[in-house]
């Protein structure tokens, strides 16, 4: 059936992967994980600190506005908590996903693996982040007076889909970083205006209507709703949310590895 269903999306001519690169991944995401927090004296335990720390930090400065709440009801804590967990995977998934192949050159020079292969684990990576980041945010949600969400289970397709999206764009971006080295400067700018644009810590309702629908066709948006609904129902959702994301998460995904495929061996030499 997993050979049926692998066929049929040709996963493995898409990725350029096999079945014996699956251990190299597992490793891969394993050294992520671990070499970021190599000399730190807690660990990997700042996963779960820093979302915790952001979001004390930004709910001090904006709880006033809201005063604990939002107009609509929701609890502002972990409206924001879940805001700042899901831009952490798609900023931290995207910046390492672009930067892991140049970062490995000098493996890439000398054994034969995939290239692709350190974009997936990059992102992989940011999820499993962000799924321990999810410890923190259930604290933060019956603290608040809140119950987890029977719609729960969810939260683990959205993440799946939105790091799928993110290797995607990485793979775009790992080439065009190699190729030219300012656009890292200018992609850390557009992301921190999609951040403004994506609803971590505001309720879209406020916004003027010019901006209400520059801030919904962000796909961070519906990502952040789906998640915010499944996990402790502070969201609202329409079946064009789930079909949003899961399209553009695919689309993404094929283009990204349809790009790296074609441009890999005029980049290689630039390493």
């Amino acid at each position: 059936m997993e050979y049926m269903f692998a066929k049929k999306i040709n996963f493995y001519k898409i990725t350029g992967l096999n079945r014996n690169h699956i251990q190299l991944l597992l490793l891969l995401i394993q050294q992520s994980l671990t070499v970021r927090y190599k000399r730190s004296v807690i660990g990997i335990g700042w996963t779960l600190l820093n979302p915790m720390l952001t979001s004390f930090i930004l709910w001090i400065v904006f709880s006033f506005l809201f005063a604990g709440k939002l107009q609509s009801g929701q609890q502002f804590a972990p409206y924001l908590m879940a805001g700042v967990l899901l831009n952490s995977l798609f900023q931290l998934g995207l910046l390492q996903s672009a930067n892991s192949i140049s970062g490995n050159k000098n493996i890439l020079t000398k054994v034969a693996v995939p290239p692709r292969i350190f974009a997936f684990a990059a992102a992989l990576a940011a999820f499993i982040n962000f799924i321990i980041g999810l410890i923190p945010l259930a604290i933060v949600v019956y603290i608040s007076g809140q119950n987890i969400e029977w719609t729960f289970p969810i939260v683990f397709l959205t993440g799946l889909l939105l790091a799928l999206f993110v290797s995607g764009i990485g793979l775009f971006l790992s080439i065009i970083f190699i190729r030219f080295e300012d656009t890292v400067n200018v992609v850390n700018a557009l992301l921190l205006m999609l951040a403004a644009l994506t609803p971590i810590f505001y309720p879209v309702d406020i916004l003027s209507k010019p901006v209400k629908f520059l801030v919904n066709l962000n796909p961070l948006t519906s990502f952040l709703d789906i998640f915010r609904w499944s996990f402790s129902d502070n969201a609202a959702v329409t079946f064009a949310d789930f079909c949003y994301i899961i399209i553009i998460s695919f689309t993404s995904f094929i283009l990204g590895n349809f790009f790296f495929k074609k441009r890999w061996s005029k980049t290689i030499a630039m390493l």
